[in-house]
């Protein structure tokens, strides 16, 4: 959604869509890649489980992996807004804001990178 909201966006520069500067090409490709990056995490960890495999390793990747890339896309397209990222007419300032919970709800951070090492010398030790 991050993606879409910043993609979306009506502002415009010079006459050019804020969407079609170099930059903002760049962090939107970014966006893009790291949203799917942490969907195939997900995914794995969903082939394993329906395989009837251990899926903590995975799940753990995906859960981490998720939630920086939900926190660098919120900021990523608050950022392309400017200051209007911050406005709460935007919708991209709430999704900052719910972003940020990805990172406690399903464990935190440090939790997640605990049980990827855990699961990590289990499985390639």
């Amino acid at each position: 959604r991050r993606v879409r909201e910043a993609v979306v966006s009506t502002q415009s520069t010079g006459g050019t869509p804020i969407f079609m500067h170099q930059a903002v090409s760049f962090m939107r490709a970014d966006m893009a890649m790291k949203y799917e990056l942490a969907k195939l995490a997900v995914w794995r960890s969903c082939a394993d489980y329906d395989e009837g495999r251990r899926n903590t390793y995975y799940a753990s990747i995906g859960k981490l992996y998720g939630a920086i890339a939900a926190n660098e896309n919120a900021s990523n397209a608050v950022q392309v807004f400017g200051g209007n990222g911050y406005n709460k007419d935007y919708p991209v300032e709430k999704l900052m804001r719910d972003a940020k919970i990805f990172q406690i709800y399903e464990g935190t951070d440090q939790i997640q990178k605990l049980i990827i090492s855990r699961e990590h010398m289990t499985k390639y030790m």
